[in-house]
């Protein structure tokens, strides 16, 4: 059963807003902010194996023998300027291609078969004249969009499995 959630988020204003959003499916949802990566080492295996961890924005390094421990799973949100993320450009056609575009991107994490998954991507492209500043926010918005849809599955189901994709222009 899931009964904890490590968020690592890192911004303090993210933290206390993606957990008030967490909670708000799932009441009795006992949500971790105050986490550090090699704290999850000291942490016992009965609790991980009740846990899912949810990384917004940089991930940091996690130890794989953790990351099997999580009963739940661990899960990234990210942005990548990139239209086709995991596949490199195979040409200065694609790569050039690939300049405008960002893709937001919900991720499984681990060493087990079945993760490394992407979970959910949108990808969109921009004008060449938006400022980085612009772009930054833009992708921000994209990905706390896309967490807030995938929400009441990171604080209530067992799984996430379900891919979405979406090419929003």
């Amino acid at each position: 059963m899931l009964k904890t959630i490590i968020l690592f988020a890192g911004r303090p204003d993210y933290q206390h807003a993606l957990t008030l959003l967490l909670r708000e499916h799932n009441p009795g949802l006992s949500i971790w902010t105050d986490v550090s990566p090699s704290d999850l080492d000291l942490l016992e295996p009965e609790v991980l194996k009740d846990s899912r961890l949810v990384c917004f924005g940089d991930t940091p390094p996690l130890a794989d023998d953790v990351v099997k421990q999580l009963g739940h799973g661990a899960y990234q949100f990210y942005a990548a300027p990139l239209q086709h993320p995991g596949l490199p450009p195979q040409t200065d056609a694609e790569a050039a291609d690939d300049a405008p575009c960002v893709s937001v991107i919900a991720q499984a994490i681990g060493q087990h078969p079945t993760c490394d998954n992407i979970i959910g991507i949108e990808t969109f492209t921009l004008p060449p004249s938006v400022e980085d500043s612009a772009r930054e926010r833009i992708a921000f918005t994209r990905l706390a969009h896309m967490f807030w849809r995938m929400s009441h599955a990171l604080a209530c189901d067992t799984t996430l499995s379900d891919v979405q994709r979406t090419r929003l222009n």
